[in-house]
């Protein structure tokens, strides 16, 4: 969908609520498959996989992959949902219209 040739783009408060919205539901889902993940990690590594290949995997799984997809990501969400707040915030009220526009325009 173009937006124009100005580079403007537009939000309603009401899609970044939905952006807020949509924020939260892949924050659960990525700590439910993180969960998951570290349970069958937890379970692999201490019943059927052992010897140098476990150990060497283990640590590049607790070295690199969980700091990427567990404080990573939730820093990452933490920072878009930040964004996201501090732009609805930014929005005029509910009318659409900027309180201070209407002071200007009172003024002689």
């Amino acid at each position: 969908m173009a937006m124009g040739s100005t580079g403007t783009v537009n939000m309603t408060p009401e899609m970044l609520r939905n952006a807020l919205s949509v924020i939260e539901e892949y924050r659960a889902n990525t700590n439910n498959l993180h969960t998951q993940l570290s349970e069958t990690i937890s379970t692999l590594l201490s019943t059927s996989f052992s010897g140098s290949a476990a150990d060497g995997f283990k640590y590049f799984y607790d070295n690199s992959i969980e700091p990427a997809i567990g404080e990573g990501l939730t820093k990452l969400l933490d920072t878009l949902k930040q964004i996201v707040e501090e732009t609805l915030k930014a929005i005029p009220d509910v009318g659409g219209l900027d309180d201070q526009l209407g002071e200007g325009n009172r003024q002689q």
